[in-house]
C-alpha cells in the first residue's frame, strides 16, 4: 500500500517521522529548503497563496501531483502520535521522541482497517463557532461568509456545518490521513469552496489575520468528518504530538492537561 504523509515545512527539519515526505510550503515565493519537495508541482500549484492558505498549499500539491493509496498531512512540528493509554488530545514535547510518534507498522495497520485517520478532537470549552469568533486574528464575518458559501454550493454539508460549529469538540491543525478516493473528493470540494471565498473575502491587512483560508479549512475538516461519519466511513483517532514547544507551553499542559475539567473551566472563564 502506497501511503505518504506530506509534512509541511517552511524551514529545514531534523526529524522526519515514518512515511513522511517533507514539502516546503510557499516554495515559489521563498528560498528553497534543501531536501524538501516544492509545493509548486509540475501539474500546477498554489504555492504563491501560502500566506493565506498556510499548509493547504502542500495539500494542493499532493492532490494535483501525487498518486497514493492513502494521503496524509502533518507539520514539521506536529505529528500523529502513537496509540497510548492516555486519552489526551495531544502531547507537548521539546524535542520529538520517536517512541511517541506513530510507527510505520501502526499506520499501515490502521490504514488496513480504517478509511480515515484524524487527530483526536479537543473540547474547547465553548462552541466551535464562538471559539473562532473570539480567537485572536479571526473574524466573525469570514466564518459566516464561508458557511453561506457552503449553503449555496454544498448544501448537503450545511446540517453538518451547523452541528459542528455548535458543538464543543474541535479538530485542529488540518491533519489527516485519508483513503485516496475520499481525499480527492474532500480536496476538490475544499479548494472549490475556498476559491469562491477568495472572490468575496476581505483582507484584514496583516499576516496573522490574512491566513483566513487555512483557519476556515481547519473548521471545514471537522464539518466533513461529521459528514463522512454519517456515510459510514470508518474513522480512527490518534493523539497529536506537538514538538519543539516552549517550556511555558509544556508546563501549562502538564499542569492543565488538554481536555481536563479545570482547563475547560479556565477557558470558559476567559472567553
Amino acid at each position: 500500500m502506497n501511503i505518504k504523509i506530506f509534512m509541511c515545512t517552511h524551514k529545514a527539519v531534523d526529524f522526519i517521522p515514518p512515511l513522511c515526505v517533507c514539502v516546503q510550503g510557499g516554495a515559489k515565493i521563498n528560498a528553497p529548503i534543501p531536501g524538501a519537495l516544492s509545493d509548486d508541482g509540475a501539474s500546477g500549484g498554489i504555492s504563491e497563496k501560502n500566506p493565506h492558505y498556510c499548509e493547504l498549499t502542500v495539500q494542493y500539491y499532493a492532490y494535483k501531483n501525487e498518486d497514493c493509496d492513502y494521503y496524509g498531512f502533518c507539520h514539521y512540528r506536529r505529528f500523529f502520535g502513537a496509540q497510548s493509554g492516555k486519552k489526551v488530545p495531544y502531547l507537548t514535547l521539546g524535542k520529538p521522541k520517536a517512541e511517541l510518534i506513530a510507527s510505520e507498522k501502526e499506520i499501515r495497520s490502521l490504514c488496513n482497517s480504517y478509511d480515515v485517520i484524524l487527530p483526536r478532537s479537543e473540547s474547547v470549552g465553548m462552541s466551535v463557532y464562538d471559539k473562532y469568533v473570539s480567537s485572536p486574528h479571526h473574524f466573525k464575518d469570514d466564518l459566516d461568509k464561508f458557511v453561506d458559501i457552503i449553503a449555496d454550493n454544498a448544501p448537503q454539508l450545511l446540517p453538518f456545518a451547523k452541528e459542528y460549529l455548535n458543538g464543543y469538540e474541535q479538530y485542529f491543525c488540518n491533519m489527516m490521513i485519508m483513503r485516496a478516493d475520499i481525499f480527492k473528493e474532500y480536496s476538490a470540494l475544499l479548494f472549490d469552496l475556498l476559491e469562491k471565498f477568495d472572490t468575496q473575502k476581505t483582507l484584514h491587512g496583516y499576516f496573522e489575520a490574512d491566513r483566513t483560508n487555512g483557519y476556515l479549512a481547519e473548521r471545514f475538516l471537522g464539518i466533513y468528518a461529521l459528514y463522512l461519519k454519517s456515510k459510514g466511513v470508518r474513522i480512527y483517532h490518534l493523539p497529536r504530538v506537538d514538538a519543539y514547544c516552549s517550556f511555558k507551553k509544556r508546563f501549562i499542559n502538564k499542569l492543565l492537561p488538554p481536555g481536563s475539567k479545570l482547563r475547560l473551566k479556565i477557558k470558559r472563564g476567559v472567553k
